[in-house]
């Protein structure tokens, strides 16, 4: 199912514009109000995804927990407590590009609609995969399961960028074409591809592969000297 979406959405939405032909499958909806609404549906998928997160850590405390020490149990539930954090950060930072996104949209087509909706799956299954890392640990599955939710949400918000680059008319007015930075957006997520790849076939390595996410930034200033 979320291949199919995914591919309705690459063939309407990367589909090149031509100005003056307007299929049904492209028309732009222009209402503030549906945009407004659209938006709003989306934080509060987040907001209800990044407060699941918390739930697992609630019941680590046990019913007799006067019996239990808790720097003991701090300590056995420590990877629970990890991924716990770990989520919440890409959760929150996910959010903070998807909102930069947003921010410069005026309106929006299905194509658009659809791969917001297929981010919004991938921020929701990331409780689930969290949970997932935090029991099973090492596993090639589990470390496929977590890092390869995170590289599919960051694969829908390059799409969502690249539709901005493919379809101007989709910008909010007076945007800068300049932000869209397309090229960094790839960079993410390759990077995210990469770390998928290492974690899953080096599972000594396994979740520590996401520190692979500090270079982006180093590459980019690299790159920003030399072209200086």
């Amino acid at each position: 199912m979320v291949l199919g979406v995914l591919d309705v959405a690459l063939q309407l939405g990367l589909r090149p514009h031509h100005p003056g032909a307007v299929t049904p499958s492209l028309r732009r909806v222009r209402t503030d109000r549906g945009l407004d609404r659209l938006i709003t549906f989306l934080d509060a998928v987040v907001a209800i995804a990044i407060t699941l997160l918390v739930l697992p850590l609630v019941d680590v405390i046990p019913d007799e927990g006067a019996t239990v020490d808790l720097g003991d149990l701090l300590a056995e539930e420590a990877g629970r407590f990890g991924a716990f954090a770990l989520s919440f950060a890409v959760i929150a930072q996910q959010w903070l590009v998807h909102h930069r996104i947003v921010e410069r949209v005026g309106s929006y087509d299905m194509p658009f609609v659809l791969v917001n909706l297929l981010w919004t799956l991938t921020i929701v299954l990331l409780p689930f995969a969290t949970e997932v890392a935090a029991v099973y640990g090492d596993s090639r599955l589990a470390i496929g399961i977590y890092i390869g939710t995170m590289t599919l949400s960051s694969a829908c918000l390059t799409l969502l960028t690249l539709f901005l680059v493919r379809h101007p008319s989709l910008r909010r007015h007076g945007a800068d074409p300049a932000e869209d930075d397309l090229p960094g957006a790839l960079l993410v997520t390759g990077t995210f591809v990469l770390a998928l790849v290492v974690g899953v076939a080096v599972p000594a390595i396994g979740y520590l592969a996401l520190l692979l996410l500090f270079l982006p930034d180093r590459v980019r200033r690299l790159l920003a000297r030399r072209a200086g």
